[in-house]
């Protein structure tokens, strides 16, 4: 899917790490990385600001669901391996939209 407002995002991406937010725990004050989502070598584009502990979970999460972010030979296992990076992401995002909701 093409970003039919590219400038607009990219100033909102710098925003957030500027706030230095996680989108995840949404702690404050350490160090914000980006986490390629989907994997860097499956999709370049798809990145969220995470803390590095966050980013380190994420992570090793993926490593447990098989979720190899090597570039990959063929297109179908690029797609399988890309799907699989993100809903590990997702789940741990849908994890932590169930905490905030719980505190309110």
């Amino acid at each position: 899917m093409m970003d039919e407002k590219p400038i607009e995002t990219a100033r909102r991406n710098t925003r957030r790490l500027e706030q230095g937010r996680c989108l995840l725990c949404g702690r404050t004050g350490l160090l914000i990385e980006l986490d390629h989502t989907a994997g860097q070598n499956h999709d370049e584009f798809l990145k969220a600001p995470l803390c590095i502990p966050c980013h380190a979970m994420v992570t090793e999460l993926r490593r447990r669901a098989d979720a190899d972010m090597r570039r990959q030979p063929n297109s179908s296992k690029r797609v399988k391996y890309a799907l699989k990076a993100t809903a590990v992401f997702l789940h741990m995002l849908a994890d932590a939209l169930t905490r905030w909701a719980d505190w309110l």
